[in-house]
């Protein structure tokens, strides 16, 4: 049988895994196990043979302070969307997360890399942007001895900008700081309420993205995408323990 070829980081991740698990628990945090990846049948799917996680592990050492801090007792972190299960689409990924209130997103590149960001706002297809002090991007790193950790990338002074809530588009921090599945169109509602043409024509992609780090959000070396790259997973994960709110619809700014 003719051996597969990883990229490095990817490989790393595989050989770590062991059981599935859903939920963060305080004292055992999930270790992802792998599946292979059904959901495309794009050519590119077919050449890379990617593998994915069945699960995904949230940075909770970076939660702390947070309003889905796993360490607190009101928090039970749930993952409530996944790529390769809920499909790639920017309308379903809106379907899983809207409401759910503040959350973090884990996503896997093909290479392998390891990132995503925290929103503090949620999201709830308001084709409007957010402001908040509060959010930041971060990814996985190997320091001493190949132990993992996680760096955080602060929004800069302000928090102007810091979330764009296209109802077309997937997790998108800055103007271009980590934007995953784009809009295929431009959002006619100018930043003042949702876009008319919200449908499954116009939406993103989310095995796709790209990245300018500096915007909105410090840059910090390490940082593992820059310009277009491409995706074998995108985890959110929320507090399970805060109710749907209604999806707002009025346009105008919003922050905390």
């Amino acid at each position: 049988m003719p051996r597969r070829w990883f990229p490095f980081g990817l490989a790393h991740l595989l050989a770590a895994t062991t059981t599935s698990a859903f939920v963060v628990h305080k004292s055992h945090p999930p270790s992802p196990a792998t599946t292979k990846i059904f959901a495309s049948s794009s050519p590119l799917d077919a050449i890379f043979n990617v593998f994915s996680p069945s699960s995904l592990t949230p940075p909770a050492d970076i939660l702390a302070g947070t309003s889905i801090d796993p360490s607190r007792d009101d928090v039970d972190l749930v993952r409530v969307y996944k790529a390769t299960k809920d499909g790639w689409s920017a309308i379903n990924f809106h379907e899983r997360v809207d409401g759910k209130g503040s959350a973090v997103v884990v996503a896997l590149s093909r290479s392998g890399k390891v990132f995503g960001g925290y929103n503090p706002l949620g999201w709830m297809s308001t084709d409007d942007y957010g402001n908040s002090n509060s959010a930041f991007l971060w990814f996985r790193t190997s320091g001493r001895g190949n132990k993992e950790a996680s760096v955080k990338c602060p929004i800069l002074t302000g928090g102007n900008t810091a979330i764009f809530d296209y109802a077309t588009g997937g997790p998108n921090f800055g103007a271009c700081d980590l934007c995953i599945g784009p809009p295929r169109a431009a959002v006619m509602g100018g930043f003042a309420g949702p876009d008319v043409e919200n449908s499954e024509s116009v939406a993103g992609n989310l095995r796709r993205g790209k990245s300018s780090l500096g915007g909105a959000y410090d840059f910090r070396m390490g940082w593992p995408v820059a310009g277009e790259f491409q995706l074998a997973e995108v985890e959110v994960w929320c507090n399970a323990n805060v109710g749907k709110r209604k999806s707002y619809r009025g346009g105008g700014l919003f922050g905390l």
